[in-house]
């Protein structure tokens, strides 16, 4: 990795079209979003906070797996980039299963509905944290300014793609990793 690239992966600056500067904007929203939910203190503001959660969440992650994660993983050369986009996808499928948790949880008033809301928070903190220094920083040594820019186009045509989709009736979320490519990549 250059120099250059070295210091702007460390700075957090990017380019306006660069991947790494449309997910740290994507980021902004979720953890917002996360942590107003692990803080809500009614019922009623806490569904509503997991209705407008989930689908972004959903999407942005879809579309971060075929556009950022796959791209990774199929690099030979580096054992890092294929680790950090098969823990990402780990990670994603966890935040899956909270989301429907919580999304399916009648009672957002009962401790255990708390206890998920407070997990999803602390694992997305951990995700993006960790995303935006070990995967940003793969993204500047493994691919230049053309790709990752093509990744971004990419990712952003899929997130909102899916975000236009109705959602289809109790899709389960625990899909395998290729189902989820294919999903995006078919939208």
């Amino acid at each position: 990795m250059s120099v250059f690239e070295k210091v702007r992966t460390t700075l957090g600056t990017y380019g306006d079209t660069d991947i790494r500067a449309v997910l740290q904007e994507d980021h902004k929203r979720i953890r917002e979003l996360a942590k107003a939910l692990a803080d809500a203190e009614s019922a009623p503001q806490r569904k509503q906070l997991v209705r407008e959660l989930k689908p972004f969440l959903t999407a942005h992650a879809r579309s971060e797996e075929a556009s950022v994660y796959t791209p990774m993983m199929q690099l030979r050369k580096s054992v890092d980039s294929r680790e950090a986009g098969n823990e990402g996808m780990v990670e994603h499928n966890l935040v899956d299963i909270i989301l429907e948790r919580l999304s399916s949880t009648p009672d957002a008033s009962a401790d255990l509905w708390k206890a998920h809301a407070k997990v999803l928070h602390e694992l997305l903190e951990h995700h993006i944290k960790e995303e935006e220094s070990d995967v940003f920083e793969e993204l500047g040594e493994h691919f230049d300014d053309a790709q990752r820019e093509g990744m971004a186009v990419h990712f952003v045509q899929g997130r909102d793609k899916l975000l236009k989709q109705k959602p289809a009736a109790k899709k389960s979320s625990q899909r395998t990793a290729s189902q989820k490519r294919e999903a995006v990549e078919a939208a």
